[in-house]
């Protein structure tokens, strides 16, 4: 073995809080959307496709205005993951240290372009 692959979310980082307060101040901004998200709501679409996403939290709100407000969501979401980060669990970056020292190391994820660069900009972890 000369290589370790890491799935981001739920192994590395938590990021549901930040994410939820990014999410968050975008849908208030669309008047169909007369809700906060709550945190079970966001962690139970993680790992689903947009279009699911979409009709889960926004069932009344169109498809294309969907995809809109949830774009804006993810854009929003790496610009507060860049400033404030997620919550790294406990010894990530130490264990990290150590296994690149034997180890190429991954990142794989089915996030959004941004996401995983937000996690390496504001953890300095990227080497």
């Amino acid at each position: 073995m000369d290589s370790i692959i890491f799935d981001l979310d739920g192994t590395l980082w938590d990021a549901t809080e930040a994410s939820l307060k990014a999410w968050n101040e975008v849908i208030k901004n669309y008047k169909e959307i007369e809700r906060e998200l709550t945190k079970k709501e966001l962690e139970s679409i993680m790992g689903l496709q947009i279009e699911e996403i979409g009709m889960r939290l926004f069932p009344n709100v169109p498809k294309e205005r969907q995809q809109k407000i949830l774009g804006e969501c993810a854009e929003r979401e790496c610009i507060y993951l860049i400033e404030k980060g997620g919550r790294l669990y406990d010894n990530v970056v130490e264990v990290l240290n150590l296994l690149s020292k034997k180890y190429k190391l991954f990142i794989v994820s089915n996030c959004e372009c941004g996401y995983i660069e937000a996690f390496f900009k504001y953890h300095k972890v990227d080497k």
